[in-house]
């Protein structure tokens, strides 16, 4: 089954990692409007985590043991480095905090995605997309994902989670790096951001991403289903990309 989902994908793939996008960050203002809208996916990463987190290891009183120890480990580790990783300086913040820092760092408004996400302490989702006047397009993709999550099905979340983040991130980010003009003097954060990544998601993350939606998949219509959804998720990348090659060619 999963190799017939891996068949299934290919030619997706093949399309996301061939992107012109890659090529068309040649200065820092390009990196700037790049990242101006890239950092709402990097945000609404974290809802496909930490739903399959409240799954594989839900916070419960009393406590009691889980199934699937090998997958308890992965996503603990994941949040662990998602939520409180280090930066080059050996600070403690977020991936998404670290990537403000990075747009911080390159002359971009880093206070706007994170002050995006603050917000929703205190506001709906409605109305933090107002108020921070988030792009209809950049809405519309976060809506997406937020979307897999409203099926309340683990094995599509995962699927979503595995096949449109963790297995192409590797692919996607060292794509940036090889054909990007932006030296790593020029946006140090955002070099160490592309390798912390890289590294991770090639080595441990995506392996086990894929063990996750196999222990999840135990029947034909759950692999149809993560399929359906893996697909989808990856054309979603594909269209971003699609959009903000847009913007950047504007200027």
């Amino acid at each position: 089954m999963l190799q017939d989902l891996q068949t299934e994908i290919a030619p997706l793939l093949n399309k996301l990692y061939t992107h012109p996008i890659y090529n068309e960050i040649d200065s820092v203002p390009k990196l700037r409007t790049f990242m101006d809208y890239h950092a709402f996916s990097v945000w609404d990463f974290m809802s496909l985590v930490k739903f399959l987190q409240n799954h594989f290891a839900p916070s419960q009183v009393p406590w009691r043991p889980m199934e699937h120890k090998e997958i308890v480990y992965f996503i603990n580790d994941i949040v662990l480095e998602e939520e409180s990783d280090k930066d080059p300086n050996g600070k403690t913040m977020s991936h998404f905090e670290m990537y403000c820092h990075a747009m911080g760092e390159i002359g971009t408004d880093a206070d706007r995605p994170f002050s995006f996400a603050k917000s929703l302490n205190t506001l709906s989702l409605d109305e933090s997309f107002k108020k921070f006047e988030v792009h209809p397009f950049i809405e519309k993709s976060n809506r997406k994902t937020l979307a897999f999550l409203d099926s309340n099905k683990p094995h599509i979340t995962a699927a979503v989670f595995c096949f449109g983040r963790e297995k192409i991130i590797p692919s996607m980010f060292q794509e940036l790096i090889n054909k990007m003009n932006i030296s790593e003097a020029d946006a140090p954060t955002f070099h160490y951001y592309l390798s912390r990544h890289i590294s991770l998601d090639a080595e441990v993350h995506g392996p086990m991403a894929v063990k996750m939606v196999e222990i999840l998949c135990d029947s034909p219509t759950k692999w149809q289903e993560a399929t359906a959804a893996a697909k989808e998720a990856i054309q979603a990348r594909i269209d971003l990309w699609d959009f903000i090659l847009g913007e950047l060619r504007k200027h």
